[in-house]
């Protein structure tokens, strides 16, 4: 993706280890689709703001043990709608279903909790899927203008 500006290109994907302090260099990649996208500031903030909580949850319970990768795709729809793909290859983690069934304990230790309510607000379609062949979790975020 081209800047604004026209200056240098943005990439379309970035990894990084599966750690807390790879959170913010993966915010800050999904926040600048979003904002050379069209997304105002204050809807941008929103994004990363809720991509954060999705990363921190995915480090805390799919990558706790720091080992795996967290991958993230960033494109858009015709629409102008804002596609982000968030990869990990931490253990198998559902985060749209914790809390809600019994299995969630395996991930959910006393005291803990889940929530995704400050994430739905943002992004109203979030899709998870894991791939068996390739050990990872997907998680699909499409979140319009």
């Amino acid at each position: 993706m081209e800047r604004r500006d026209g200056s240098a290109h943005i990439p379309d994907e970035t990894t990084l280890p599966g750690q807390e302090d790879s959170i913010p260099a993966l915010v800050g990649f999904v926040s600048a689709h979003a904002w050379e996208g069209g997304f105002t500031d204050e809807r941008t903030r929103e994004i990363g703001c809720a991509v954060e909580e999705i990363l921190h949850y995915i480090v805390h319970f799919a990558c706790g043990s720091g080992s795996g990768e967290i991958t993230i795709q960033c494109g858009f729809h015709d629409t102008g709608a804002i596609i982000i793909d968030i990869y990990d290859t931490g253990v198998s983690f559902n985060m749209l279903v914790a809390g809600v069934f019994p299995e969630a304990s395996d991930f959910v230790g006393p005291g803990e909790s889940i929530s995704l309510t400050k994430i739905k607000k943002t992004i109203k379609n979030i899709e998870y899927r894991r791939d068996g062949k390739k050990n990872r979790n997907i998680l699909t975020c499409i979140i319009p203008k």
